[in-house]
């Protein structure tokens, strides 16, 4: 490019000097254009070089990229294999990892349901009484939520050994149980392994199960037997090393427990029990003495007032007079007698007097049959008032105790319904005698009604003949 300039440059001097002068300057400026060719020579291989040179560069540096670049793609097959190794690692260690809480699983499995089983042995061992947390312990390990760790499958082996020792000692002991009214006392025990447990509180004597809500001992509902009561006693008191036991597991205790006596019965019923006895007995006494009475005056008095009625007609008062006293103590015989008492006398005496005769002989007839009444009615108050007090008695055990076991609120339980019933039991009866009685009294009122009327009209028919 520098050329092109320099030969211009000279074209441009040769034009422009003078003819006369060219042949001088032509020299100069030939060596000036020779000079700048030189420079413009210089130049460009300069230039050559210093392209040779970058493109030199440029060339390293792209086989240097290259190379990195090479380093580069290797280096991410390798992390791509490492990826892949990675991958298949931990897939490898997901499905150990799967097999481990299988394994986990399957042992916490066998944990909880050894657990159940040692649970449902200690809800009927009588000597789960003596551990109050032992119910409580177990039942924690029946929680899905909870993994059982290497302590507690520890604690678990030792509560199963401790339940295999106890099953054979025989201890005596004090302790608490609830009775057989539902009340919790403090008697004597004697726990023969897990065979059963049996009990003295004072004069009584019997059975203990364990409560599965509440783990505590629970007096069977029925009175043994007057031959296993004398067992049970001599063996407490040292006398006996024989004593009988229920080898069926509690079965042969829990049909002890449903069988109940009558008095037995009575007796859980509480204090108002013996009120609705005595009103039953006092019903009782005035109701046979009324059948008899009543059985005693009722006769068939047609017989006899056939017989009055003809004397009379034939004015034989005194053999009229002898008939009615055949039968002493007779409301009609009695009303009878007063009429002839009368004879002679006006229409309006003779009536008036067997109406005073008549009078006199009702009270005999109804008395009692009020008190029965009042009776029949007393009764079942007195049973809505065991209600209520066994109910009160109810309540009272459950803010005591709560509702955890229904053995400790079967006393008020009991008391109120033995009452109501009793107290209905005793009404009952003595209302259907009252109702009888009063109209097998009222048929002796008629009837004796009716005879003074008869009387009544021969009286006055024997008056009007001359």
């Amino acid at each position: 490019m520098r050329w092109a300039a320099a030969w211009g440059l000279l074209l441009v001097l040769l034009l422009a000097v003078p003819s006369g002068a060219r042949g001088g300057d032509f020299s100069a400026a030939a060596r000036k254009v020779a000079q700048e060719l030189e420079a413009a020579r210089r130049e460009q291989a300069q230039l050559r070089a210093a392209q040779a040179a970058e493109l030199k560069r440029l060339r390293a540096q792209r086989e240097e990229l290259q190379a990195r670049l090479a380093a580069e793609e290797k280096a991410l097959a390798a992390d791509q294999a490492r990826l892949e190794e990675l991958a298949r690692r931990k897939d490898e260690a997901a499905r150990a990892l799967r097999r481990e809480q299988g394994d986990l699983d399957e042992l916490a499995g066998l944990v909880r349901a050894s657990a159940r089983e040692l649970l449902s042995l200690a809800e009927t061992w009588p000597s789960t009484a003596e551990h109050p947390r032992r119910l409580e312990v177990l039942r924690s390990y029946l929680d899905k939520g909870r993994f059982p760790g290497l302590e507690d499958i520890r604690r678990l082996i030792e509560m199963y050994l401790a339940m295999i020792a106890e099953s054979g000692q025989v201890v005596r002991r004090r302790g608490p149980l609830v009775d057989r009214t539902g009340r919790e006392v403090e008697g004597e025990i004697v726990r023969l392994g897990e065979l059963g447990a049996v009990y003295r509180h004072g004069d009584e004597l019997g059975y203990l199960v364990l409560g599965r809500a509440s783990g505590r001992l629970l007096a069977t509902g029925g009175e043994p037997p007057w031959r296993v009561r004398r067992n049970l006693a001599a063996f407490l008191d040292g006398r006996s090393e024989a004593v009988y036991l229920d080898v069926s597991g509690g079965g042969a205790l829990r049909q002890m427990a449903h069988r109940q006596g009558l008095w037995e019965q009575l007796l859980s019923g509480g204090p108002l029990v013996w009120p609705i006895l005595l009103v039953g007995l006092i019903s009782l006494v005035l109701i046979v003495e009324r059948l008899l009475f009543l059985r005693r005056v009722r006769a068939n008095t047609d017989v006899m007032m056939e017989k009055v009625n003809r004397l009379v007609q034939q004015g034989d008062f005194d053999g009229a007079l002898a008939e009615a006293e055949r039968r002493p103590g007779q409301p009609t015989s009695n009303v009878i007698k007063a009429g002839l008492k009368l004879r002679g006398q006006p229409p309006e005496v003779i009536e008036n007097g067997l109406s005073e005769a008549m009078l006199k002989e009702l009270p005999r007839l109804e008395r009692f049959l009020t008190a029965l009444k009042v009776m029949a009615a007393v009764a079942p108050l007195l049973g809505l008032l065991g209600t209520v007090t066994g109910m009160i008695n109810t309540f009272n055990v459950i803010t005591t105790h709560g509702t955890g076991d229904p053995r400790l609120m079967a006393g008020g339980i009991s008391e109120a319904l033995v009452t109501t019933q009793l107290g209905l039991a005793v009404a009952i009866p003595v209302l259907v005698a009252a109702s009888l009685l009063a109209r097998r009294a009222q048929r002796v009122a008629s009837d004796m009604e009716e005879k003074a009327v008869a009387l009544t009209a021969a009286l006055i028919q024997e008056a009007k003949q001359p």
